[in-house]
């Protein structure tokens, strides 16, 4: 089992009468059960595009959670010491901006070989209804791990080696100004990383490094890039220059990391051989797509002057080799 740590509390606050904090006084006992939790909880936050990348403020000494997480990691707090004090930390925040929600708050510290984790999970319960052993309809709760979700990642392995890397990720609560704003106070969240730009940016060094590439081997070239930075994506783990060019055949390693760290934003650490991609910049690298009320049109960019032509001075799409299933349906409606 990788769970080393998990507690529960949960905070109520419904924004004008007050708040109410109910704690657990000693960690959940580790089994199977939580194991799975932590699993679905890692996933659902992986699967978010709005998840931000950043690290610790340096201006502002007295952000609880570092502080916390630096005196659990030399062992002058316990974890459960570490979730209460963020706990009061929070209540105190609902207090004075008056906000409104309830939900629970899930711990954890995740260790696997060199890895070590630190996750704050906030979660809501869900209502459905089952049949229970006596054949009555009865309601029954579970933790919703939908979009209600959201939570803070710490790399704690990368914060104490690399301090200026970007160890910190979040995904804000959603339609709450006031919860976000406390949620980002807590974290203490700087340095947001600009995903957007620096895949962008990545993305013109490989079509610039393709044109090297022999005219058979671009699309393989490509379809490589995109599968391991996709990989990593979904991991929620950097890019690493120095790794992708070994995953690429037929090129020369060396050459192409001289000529892609320019299109990587250097870091104050002066190290530039890892970005965070966004996922939305990726997927349009890889397909066209467009949508209006009765029209439809999707396909990946490598078909673009292959099987699709583009005349830009009649605004049309020309298109060669339908798929099968689309035929199909056009001779069937055209022989009606």
């Amino acid at each position: 089992m990788s769970i080393t740590h998990i507690i529960a509390h949960r905070l109520q606050s419904d924004g004008e009468t007050g708040s109410k904090l109910t704690l657990r006084e000693k960690e959940l006992t580790i089994d199977d059960n939580k194991e799975e939790l932590l699993d679905k909880l890692k996933s659902s936050y992986r699967s978010r595009l709005n998840r931000k990348h950043g690290s610790f403020s340096t201006e502002d000494s007295s952000v609880v959670l570092a502080t916390e997480l630096d005196s659990f990691l030399e062992d002058k707090n316990s974890f459960c010491k570490l979730s209460t004090e963020i706990m009061h930390q929070l209540e105190k925040m609902a207090i004075e901006a008056k906000l409104v929600f309830d939900a629970h708050f899930l711990f954890f510290a995740d260790q696997h070989n060199e890895q070590h984790f630190f996750y704050l999970f906030v979660v809501h319960q869900s209502e459905s209804l089952t049949i229970n052993d006596t054949l009555e309809v009865t309601p029954i709760y579970s933790i919703d791990t939908g979009v209600s979700l959201f939570g803070i990642k710490v790399d704690l392995a990368e914060w104490k080696r690399r301090p200026s890397s970007a160890y910190l990720s979040m995904i804000p609560p959603r339609g709450n100004a006031g919860l976000s704003d406390a949620f980002h106070q807590l974290t203490g969240f700087s340095n947001d990383l600009d995903k957007e730009e620096a895949t962008l940016s990545f993305l013109e060094g490989i079509e610039a490094f393709a044109k090297q590439v022999p005219e058979e081997k671009v699309q393989e070239f490509r379809s490589t890039v995109v599968e391991y930075c996709t990989e990593q994506e979904q991991k929620d783990e950097p890019v690493d220059i120095r790794s992708l060019s070994n995953n690429l055949e037929g090129i020369d390693c060396d050459k192409f990391i001289r000529e892609m760290l320019p299109h990587n934003p250097k870091r104050e650490d002066g190290e530039e051989e890892e970005l965070m991609i966004d996922r939305r910049s990726l997927r349009r690298y890889t397909k066209f797509s467009g949508r209006e009320k009765d029209l439809s049109i999707s396909f990946s960019s490598h078909q673009l002057n292959n099987r699709v032509y583009y005349n830009q001075d009649t605004d049309t799409l020309t298109i060669t080799g339908l798929p099968k299933a689309l035929k199909k349906q056009l001779m069937e409606h055209l022989g009606e």
